[in-house]
């Protein structure tokens, strides 16, 4: 993760402080997908699934941010900047999930009935979420990846993320709008 994080086409830096805020940054990450898959336990993708415009606003609004992220890394990886892989991904993690998305919705995951379409809605849209973002992590976390894939509910052919395949853009999620 250090290594994915400096801009090597400078000097690479490393000290004891620059690996503590790695290891800060990298608990972000990993706390994130394991609060997302752990409010998932009682979810099937394949039976519960709803119409993207019967989402909750907030859902959709997750979903533009996903679809951002998804464009972004995916440019970076291609452009060989791991750098701006790094920031983006725990930025999304920091800032849209944990510090507004995941702290908006925790009441709905946690009062509204099991099979209520409001919970339901946010079941998946962090169902579609971590299992992006867990692809979009396999070139840089590949261990933690690959512990996070298996929990997740997926193609039982995927036996593992390595072979799952990079997330698909969905343009159906741009909608810029939501962000105003």
């Amino acid at each position: 993760l250090w290594v994915s994080s400096a801009d090597y086409r400078t000097d690479v830096a490393v000290s004891p402080n620059i690996l503590k805020q790695i290891a800060e940054a990298y608990r972000k990450i990993r706390n994130t997908c394991r609060y997302l898959i752990s409010n998932m336990y009682d979810y099937t993708p394949q039976a519960m699934q709803i119409p993207y415009k019967e989402l909750v606003e907030i859902d959709r609004w997750a979903l533009l941010k996903l679809y951002q992220l998804q464009k972004k890394v995916t440019e970076a990886y291609e452009n060989y900047e791991f750098h701006t892989v790094f920031h983006s991904i725990h930025n999304f993690c920091a800032v849209d999930m944990s510090a507004i998305y995941l702290d908006i919705i925790k009441d709905r995951l946690y009062t509204y009935q099991p099979d209520s379409q409001m919970r339901r809605s946010a079941q998946q849209t962090m169902h579609e979420i971590v299992t992006a973002l867990v692809k979009m992590l396999t070139p840089i976390l590949s261990f933690t990846a690959e512990e996070i894939w298996e929990y997740l509910p997926h193609d039982e052919k995927e036996v593992t993320v390595q072979i799952a395949g990079w997330p698909v853009l969905k343009e159906t999620y741009n909608h810029p709008e939501l962000e105003e």
